[in-house]
């Protein structure tokens, strides 16, 4: 039987001897040609780190040798560690990257603001033209007539039987003057009411562009105040009311100048506010016949509201409430005309009409009288920015021997029509649109700014060469004609430089 180790194959290499001695031989010579190590070292005699053989044994200082920090590669193998890489952002090392977008965000705040800036002030200039104080330009003269300047007008009889108009309006320089003729002296004389120099009130107090309103108050026809309404410049839409008084004591003449000094505060003044582009209107007593006190009309974002005057131990005093008429609200900063209508016996009805344009876009009145206010619609549409005069023919008497029976021409100017100066005329109870223009007033549709006054008079700001003037016109119609109602002619202008 046989083994199984009898089944093994053994190999038939044999070592060779020489080389294995050989090879140690090579090893030694190396060896000899390192100093540094000591080839019949011990574990008692020396240790092959110590140089030379000579040395004896010493002591193993235990103090473990000072790590070295071998930065460990990433993983994706990059040289450079994560711990020597500073952070970046968008391929932008994190504290330059910060920088460079605070820097970026302030240039782009710059830009804005100086934009936002240069409209701001663009829109300012565009919406607030008719604030803009002209004298600040070296080229306008400032004593000039203002060419978007507002007009106001009044006219009484004096004891001389003389016919009187007068004229308020404003300069380049905001001032207020006042311009007057007397029908026995025919020239128009200038007098200042607010000139910037005179009773504390600076140009300053004026909005330029201002609502304008004019009345007087007739004590006997040898005596009387004059009221001056205007408003201060405007603050969030809303403008205080000023007014100024030139009372009987200090002599009321259209003869010559009256020295500004003499206008003195009325109690109106500072108490009322209107919106900032309100029509203002007033009424001083007229007449015998006529409503007895004054009063003032302005308009708020609620309505048109109303102060009246009625004896100096009560003052002036106003309800808070708009005024409620059985007709539409006044639209939004519409133009106002007052006209006041005279009785001719006790048994007749005095009253003030206010005419203005309705939100429904209607040409409407609002009549005064009786202690009450009645509201009635003219029959004529007018579109927002429609400037409107107009004043009273006749007596308010409903007795047949009365034959001057109570009339009402009101002027309008719809720019948006395109149609001129129109007419709309109350006679015989009724109110009736004329369908022609006023071809006779035809020089006042460009500027559109036209008041009346109880004298029939009417006032135009019409262009001249550079500026403008003022130019008067009276009426030579007969309330008993309709056919001449639309006949004006014109007189001349209005003088407004001081001689």
């Amino acid at each position: 039987m046989t083994s199984s180790i009898d089944q093994q194959d053994y190999s038939t290499l044999e070592v060779d001897t020489e080389a294995q001695n050989r090879h140690l031989a090579e090893e030694a010579a190396r060896a000899a040609q390192a100093p540094e190590v000591n080839q019949h070292a011990t574990e008692h005699y020396n240790y092959p780190e110590v140089v030379t053989g000579g040395a004896p044994k010493l002591d193993i200082d235990p103090t473990l040798p000072e790590p070295v920090q071998i930065p460990e590669k990433d993983s994706a193998g990059v040289g450079a560690t994560a711990a020597a890489a500073s952070p970046k952002i968008c391929g932008i090392k994190r504290k330059f990257f910060w920088t460079l977008l605070v820097a970026v965000i302030l240039v782009i705040a710059i830009i804005v603001g100086v934009t936002a800036g240069v409209v701001v002030t663009k829109k300012n200039k565009s919406d607030s033209s008719s604030n803009v104080d002209d004298s600040t330009d070296s080229t306008v003269d400032a004593t000039a007539l203002y060419a978007k300047t507002n007009l106001a007008t009044a006219n009484f009889t004096d004891e001389f039987n003389n016919e009187n108009y007068l004229v308020v309006y404003q300069l380049n320089n905001k001032a207020i003057y006042m311009s007057a003729w007397n029908s026995s002296q025919k020239t128009w004389v200038v007098s200042p009411i607010v000139d910037g120099k005179t009773n504390n009130l600076g140009l300053d107090s004026v909005k330029m562009g201002t609502a304008l309103s004019l009345d007087v108050f007739a004590y006997s026809n040898s005596a009387r105040d004059l009221h001056v309404y205007w408003q201060l410049p405007d603050s969030g839409g809303l403008s205080t009311i000023k007014a100024l008084t030139y009372t009987s004591d200090k002599g009321v003449t259209t003869r010559s100048p009256l020295p500004a000094a003499n206008w003195v505060d009325s109690a109106a003044g500072n108490s009322y506010i209107s919106t900032a582009g309100s029509s203002l209107v007033s009424y001083g007593k007229a007449c015998d016949m006529c409503n007895q006190y004054t009063y003032l009309y302005w308009q708020t974002s609620a309505g048109i509201r109303e102060a009246s005057l009625q004896n100096a131990s009560i003052g002036w005093y106003s309800d808070t409430n708009v005024i409620a008429a059985d007709a539409a609200a006044p639209s939004g900063n519409s133009s106002l005309a007052q006209a006041y209508a005279a009785a001719a016996t006790t048994d007749g009805h005095r009253s003030m009409n206010i005419f203005y344009r309705a939100t429904t876009s209607a040409l409407s009145q609002i009549i005064n009288g009786d202690g009450r206010y009645v509201g009635a619609s003219l029959g004529r549409d007018i579109g927002p920015d429609t400037t409107i005069a107009a004043f009273s023919t006749g007596f308010n008497e409903t007795s047949a021997n009365i034959t001057d029976k109570l009339g009402f021409q009101v002027l309008t100017m719809d720019p948006a029509a395109s149609n001129g100066v129109q007419l709309t005329y109350f006679k015989g109870g009724n109110w009736t649109s004329a369908s022609n223009e006023v071809s006779s007033l035809s020089d006042c549709k460009e500027r559109r700014t036209m008041v009346a006054n109880h004298a029939q008079r009417v006032y135009c700001l019409v262009s001249s060469g550079s500026g403008v003037e003022i130019v008067e016109y009276a009426w030579e119609g007969d309330p008993d004609d309709v056919s001449m109602y639309s006949n004006y002619n014109k007189i001349g202008t209005v003088g407004v430089s001081a001689s």
